[in-house]
């Protein structure tokens, strides 16, 4: 009797209901704590798995592609995935540079609820982020915008991309992903429990233009001005406002750094790189097995590449090869509803063509890119007739909620998208 007086009075007492009060929530915090451990232990796992196809890891520690003979490189003993071009693509990785790669028409789109669109620069990135946007809730998918932090984010570690894949892996709802970034394989970073992988899709542009472009783009920007400008004041006083009153004519011909486009240096703007891939070798300009590399992944990798200089070849095949995100998107982009979405010119000054001699130049020193371009035109071009039936047939029509506005003439719209 006594002990349970005692007890009675020590629980009715303030000390004993804030005690009571933390064991009660004990449980609560361990579960918590545990899930916590679980996700991190999930993030942080060495992931233990085969590849679906070879890939050339070892590539840049054996000495680039003249000393990287078919014969170091063999494909990946592993059960056959659910890709009927898996054999096809073993026996081409295994034998790439000997190998002549010809585009083709088939549709490599993947069963999959995601989209990842690596954007190449000045080649239409901002309008193809307004139609996914526009889209996105007529066909109930979300678009994820990347939030840049750091000047490059294009060259990931091997980290980093798992990271992505693992994100991806965490969208349970129909999700697009724009960012640029190089090519990164998801099949290989992607964990042993998952069978989906994003569909690629890109948008390119003729080498020389976007060349040209992004030369007159760097002195328009005003954030992208005042950075470099006064990085090198800092660095040598009056370089800055020289760079910033440099000619193109003048940066070309007199082999300036900035448009010297030497082989061996590190190119983080042309197409070649963004669909090379995640390796030093690939931002090498000028280097014969990235552009074998590129090819590869257009023709097995992407959906659809797209070109600015053929916009509506462009729309069409990516409302047909990519219907769950791009269906109705040739109505969307010449609908007066989206005259406010459309990019805005950033080069607003007037500038005199190009001299003949500086395109020549150019033109020499962007073989490479202007073969990737070639080739990726070829299956453009291939895509697009074996859709050419069914373009004769109505389309659904994609109906948005915003406000219909007077129409862009088709002109203006064009000469916008040639001048990004």
């Amino acid at each position: 009797m006594y002990f349970t007086l005692k007890w009675r009075r020590w629980r009715n007492s303030d000390n004993a209901s804030t005690i009571i009060g933390i064991i009660r929530y004990i449980p609560y915090v361990a579960c918590v704590i545990s899930l916590k451990i679980y996700v991190l232990m999930l993030l942080v796992h060495k992931r233990d798995y085969s590849l679906d196809y070879a890939d050339y890891d070892d590539y840049s520690a054996k000495g680039g592609s003249g000393s990287h003979s078919s014969s170091q490189i063999q494909p990946t003993t592993t059960t056959q995935p659910e890709d009927p071009f898996w054999d096809e693509k073993q026996r081409v990785l295994a034998r790439l540079n000997d190998t002549v790669l010809q585009p083709t028409s088939f549709n490599r789109t993947p069963d999959t609820i995601w989209l990842f669109y690596n954007r190449i620069p000045r080649a239409a990135g901002q309008t193809v982020v307004s139609l996914l946007k526009s889209l996105s809730a007529d066909l109930d998918y979300q678009h994820q915008e990347h939030v840049y932090r750091t000047p490059w984010q294009r060259l990931m570690s091997e980290e980093e991309q798992r990271n992505l894949a693992t994100w991806f892996e965490y969208n349970f709802w129909p999700k697009t992903y724009d960012r640029f970034s190089l090519f990164i394989n998801f099949t290989q970073h992607r964990s042993p429990y998952v069978k989906l992988r994003p569909a690629y899709m890109t948008v390119a542009r003729d080498p020389v233009d976007k060349f040209v472009s992004y030369f007159r783009f760097k002195r328009v920007d005003h954030e992208r001005v005042k950075t470099e400008m006064s990085l090198r004041e800092r660095q040598q006083p009056g370089t800055g406002r020289k760079w910033y009153w440099k000619k193109l004519e003048d940066c070309v011909l007199k082999e300036d750094p900035e448009c010297d486009l030497k082989e061996g240096t590190e190119d983080f703007i042309s197409a070649i790189p963004f669909l090379c891939g995640q390796h030093d070798y690939c931002i090498k300009h000028g280097n014969s097995w990235a552009l074998q590399k590129a090819k590869f992944n257009a023709e097995y990798e992407y959906s659809v590449v797209g070109l600015v200089e053929h916009w509506n070849m462009t729309l069409a095949v990516l409302e047909h090869f990519l219907p769950s995100f791009f269906q109705g998107v040739q109505q969307r982009y010449w609908d007066a509803e989206f005259k406010d979405q459309r990019t805005v010119n950033k080069n607003p000054k007037k500038y005199k063509p190009v001299s003949e001699t500086v395109l020549k130049v150019l033109k020499n020193k962007m073989a490479h890119e202007y073969e990737l371009y070639e080739f990726l035109k070829q299956r453009l071009f291939l895509q697009y007739k074996s859709i050419a039936d069914l373009l004769q047939m109505p389309t659904t029509k994609i109906h948005s909620k915003s406000t219909e506005k007077s129409a862009l003439s088709s002109w203006d719209r064009m000469d916008i998208e040639l001048r990004h």
